[in-house]
């Protein structure tokens, strides 16, 4: 049961750490998901994958906060984030 819901709270914290609008804080937040996803992809202890799980999940509402934190003070866009034209 808990290997299919992790790839699930991947994609989901994926999405959260894609809605940081200062570049340096998206691309860091993306890192370290993905650093953790890889981590813990092989893992096939039930109770481990619970608890990964769960750590997960804290850190999905963990980034949501800091996303709504961040959306309140508005900042100079990132180089790389300003229009092509």
């Amino acid at each position: 049961m808990a290997t299919s819901v992790f790839p699930k709270l991947y994609k989901q914290l994926l999405r959260e750490c894609t809605k940081f609008s200062d570049y340096n804080f998206r691309s860091h937040a993306l890192r370290r998901a993905q650093h953790v996803y890889e981590k813990y992809l092989n893992e096939n202890d039930e109770t481990k994958l619970n608890t990964i799980n769960l750590k997960i999940q804290e850190e999905i509402e963990a980034t949501t906060r800091q996303v709504t934190i961040g959306q309140l003070y508005g900042a100079e866009k990132h180089i790389l984030d300003q229009d092509k034209t």
